[in-house]
């Protein structure tokens, strides 16, 4: 095997380093490299027996991850993290109604936390109660604006209506 010098980051010359020692120090195949014997700097990829090294480290294209990245379920199927809803919880807080979206946010926050412990049936919960209390919380929002509304529009009615004195 031969050695070899490359270019870091910066364009400055390192090496001479064996081609294992490349791999370790982290090489991609767009390091430009030079070896005894070639005329000019090379991309790593262009070099034989450089190449190899990169297509033994290449993960196959439908090679399956070493871990799941959910869990499984009683019944076998892989469970995804369940959507925390606390983006939901802070805006309903914010422009809705404030009693029911500080408990959505109280509930949302727990939901990551509770996943990452290892509790996933309390996290589902958790995350379950913060979508009811963001849609509860959104109806009665909106339910009080109408009221509000018809409240004002009947107001204004009745004052154009009545009699000056």
């Amino acid at each position: 095997m031969a050695n070899y010098y490359y270019l870091n980051e910066r364009k400055e010359q390192q090496g001479p380093v064996s081609a294992e020692e490349l791999f370790k120090l982290g090489i991609s195949p767009n390091t430009l490299v030079w070896t005894e014997g070639m005329n000019q700097w090379t991309p790593a990829g262009n070099v034989a027996e450089l190449n190899e090294w990169f297509m033994r480290r290449r993960p196959e294209a439908n090679a399956t991850p070493p871990y799941p990245t959910g869990r499984f379920s009683r019944m076998g199927r892989l469970e995804e993290k369940p959507n925390n809803w606390l983006i939901w919880s802070i805006l309903v807080t914010l422009f809705c109604c404030l009693p029911g979206g500080i408990a959505a946010v109280l509930y949302a926050s727990r939901v990551d936390n509770l996943w990452h412990a290892g509790r996933h049936e309390e996290a589902v919960k958790s995350a379950h109660i913060a979508r009811t209390l963001c849609l509860v919380s959104i109806a009665v929002g909106v339910l009080f604006f109408i009221i509000v509304f018809i409240f004002n529009l009947t107001s204004i009615m009745t004052e154009t209506t009545l009699p000056v004195v």
